[in-house]
């Protein structure tokens, strides 16, 4: 995935802001479940979601890129990050909140990947606990053969220029990123190559219901790519 630019992820992402997304996901969690206090943040990448969240709840995290997990343990002091497989984890644990932010779950080319991803979320899930996964594109709103320019990076010591054109096979979006990476030593060509399933609401709620969790779209979520919120069969909002 990430593992070619893992080093530079959080200055390509700079742009991202966190901070408001971090902000919607609080007020998200103080409306489905007031009385949370732990999070196992999945996909938690380098944990810059993790570090914000961590002022208001324990927050602990797993990602598949080592890279990552050193970076957000660095961030997050009083987590357990760890390096593990959505699809196959047992932390021994169990949340008020699991959440999988970013698009992550679009990894999953596979629906049962998905399926087995949310049994694992479900396995870690407080009986009054909340699931939040924040999803890829819908197949509908895929765009082929569109030319795409990331915000450079320009900092005195670091620029980077990531350009890619959008592809598709099937119902997977192809994202071929290429990179031009300049430091002190030189500038560096990289390629990295991107699959994300192309999933419809329809089939995302179906594979909630088949991880045997009952779930809700919000069409916007966090960034435009919607949202969804799951909970146990018969869980119920828990009052503040």
């Amino acid at each position: 995935m990430f593992s070619k630019t893992a080093r530079y992820y959080d200055a390509i992402y700079s742009f991202k802001d966190y901070r408001a997304e971090a902000a919607g996901i609080i007020s998200l969690i103080g409306r489905e479940h007031p009385r949370a206090r732990s999070i196992l943040d999945v996909a938690c990448g380098t944990g810059e979601h993790a570090r914000l969240l961590a002022a208001d709840f324990t927050v602990d995290g797993i990602d598949l890129e080592p890279e990552f997990v050193t970076s957000a343990q660095s961030k997050v002091s009083g987590g357990n990050i760890s390096v593990a497989d959505m699809r196959a984890f047992n932390l021994g644990k169990r949340y008020d909140v699991v959440l999988c932010l970013f698009s992550s779950i679009g990894y999953l080319l596979r629906e049962t990947e998905v399926v087995r991803a949310l049994q694992c979320f479900s396995d870690h899930l407080a009986d009054d606990g909340v699931i939040i996964v924040e999803p890829w594109l819908t197949p509908a709103r895929w765009q082929d053969g569109r030319p795409a320019l990331a915000p450079p990076v320009d900092r005195p010591e670091l620029k980077i220029c990531r350009m890619n054109v959008s592809e598709r096979r099937g119902d997977v979006s192809l994202l071929r990123f290429h990179y031009l990476i300049a430091t002190p030593a030189g500038v560096e060509y990289v390629q990295e190559d991107h699959e994300l399933a192309l999933y419809t609401v329809e089939q995302m709620l179906d594979c909630f219901e088949l991880a045997g969790l009952v779930a809700s779209h919000d069409p916007v979520g966090p960034s435009g790519r919607g949202l969804y919120v799951a909970r146990k069969p018969g869980s119920t909002p828990v009052p503040a």
